[in-house]
């Protein structure tokens, strides 16, 4: 049979497979300012270039003083000026408190601070404790408490989010390196796709596709060959590849009349990864490699591309991009029982539900790989393998469809 799939291999095996084009990709390393790298990874290790903090620091607003001096002085010690965030105080004098806000530098001389409501302050002027004397080095920041210059803030592959930014703020970065985004051509095609077609079809899948590596940080462009024709096929593939690190094709991938996009591509000297994959739905999943650039070749039915998608396409980007973490799988216990076709591992769409010790995954229900309201209703993906079938009550591992989790 024409482009049959003898010789498909395993999910697992597909995605090594994969894994080992990603770590191929040739990345592009860019400078953006800290408010433009949010969702990107860092290109390399970042460095802290100051000790934080980088003097001792007063925790709180009060009073610095010598320990000593004030545990001798029975009517206190006089208050000598007053020192905030920002200023570069003088030694403090023998035998004098010092007003202190919080973030200002500790004056030499002083080993000791007590917040100001705990202190009094006389009409004399002398400041002393209202009640107890606070230990010996009491509520003042270290130099270096919370990391030292030369600390690794980031590692490379981080994906940056808010709390990188007030890291690297902190150090006085405004820009920082991140690998550039991968550009992916997203190609639809079918002669159902023409809006003159006498049983005409919305493209779903391209918004779908789009939307989802948008928000995984690729740079997407969009191309529709509203046609079955060989040709046409081939000059749209051609010219999409041509400005892309990444392409991904939707429908045409089976061994129909009218699927021409696996004979496109070799035609356009592109090699072939695998040949499907034995999963369910998604089997007609096919990756190909031309010149370290990777064609991702996607079924038609808008389920199983949403499931192939998550599970192959999204791995890839990410790797590409430079981010080294791992899929945020959550834990939780099926609510139904499931056992997978002999030789096929299940990918079922699951909501998830917050109980008293965790989540419970229940199976959405479906009408198969053609089904998209199922991915609306639904949080997670769970995988089931032909030899661990899902039971009732079992604890399990869910992939959440959204990159922020449940």
């Amino acid at each position: 049979m024409r482009n049959s799939f003898t010789g498909m291999v395993a999910c697992d095996t597909a995605l090594q497979l994969i894994a080992g084009c990603a770590a191929q990709f040739p990345v592009r390393v860019m400078r953006v300012p800290l408010a433009d790298a949010l969702g990107r990874c860092a290109a390399e290790d970042v460095h802290a270039v100051s000790a934080r903090p980088e003097a001792d620091i007063s925790a709180m607003d009060g009073y610095a003083f010598a320990h000593a001096a004030m545990a001798a002085a029975s009517g206190g010690l006089p208050v000598a000026g007053q020192t905030v965030a920002g200023d570069l105080p003088e030694p403090l004098a023998s035998g004098f408190a010092q007003s202190v806000l919080t973030g200002a530098r500790i004056p030499l001389g002083a080993d000791c601070v007590m917040a100001k409501e705990r202190m009094r302050l006389a009409e004399n002027g002398r400041v002393m404790p209202d009640r107890a004397l606070a230990e010996k080095g009491a509520n003042i920041r270290r130099a270096g408490e919370e990391f030292p210059r030369g600390e690794t803030l980031l590692a490379r592959g981080t994906r940056l989010d808010w709390r990188h930014s007030a890291l690297l703020a902190c150090q006085g970065f405004t820009d920082v390196a991140v690998v550039a985004p991968v550009r992916v051509a997203v190609v639809s095609s079918g002669a159902e796709l023409a809006v003159d077609a006498p049983d005409a079809r919305a493209d779903s899948n391209s918004p779908m596709l789009a939307a989802l590596l948008r928000e995984a940080g690729a740079e997407v462009v969009l191309h529709t060959v509203p046609s079955d024709s060989p040709e046409a096929l081939s000059a749209a593939l051609a010219e999409a590849w041509a400005e892309a690190d990444v392409l991904v094709t939707t429908g045409g991938i089976s061994v129909g009349q009218t699927d021409n996009v696996l004979d496109a591509l070799r035609g356009l000297g592109a090699e072939t990864l695998f040949r499907g994959v034995t999963i369910r739905p998604g089997k007609p999943l096919t990756v190909l490699t031309h010149r370290q650039r990777v064609a991702f070749c996607l079924p038609g039915n808008p389920g199983a591309s949403a499931i192939c998608a998550v599970v192959f396409l999204l791995p890839y980007i990410r790797a590409a991009m430079g981010d080294t973490s791992a899929p945020a799988c959550i834990p939780g216990a099926v609510d139904f029982a499931f056992t997978a076709v002999a030789g096929t591992t299940h990918f079922i769409p699951v909501s998830c539900h917050a109980v008293a010790e965790g989540w419970r995954f229940s199976a959405v229900p479906t009408v198969g790989a053609s089904d998209i309201i199922a991915f609306s209703r639904a949080s997670a993906l769970l995988r089931i393998d032909p030899e661990t079938p899902a039971e009732v009550g079992q604890v399990r591992w869910a992939l959440p469809l959204q990159p922020s989790g449940i």
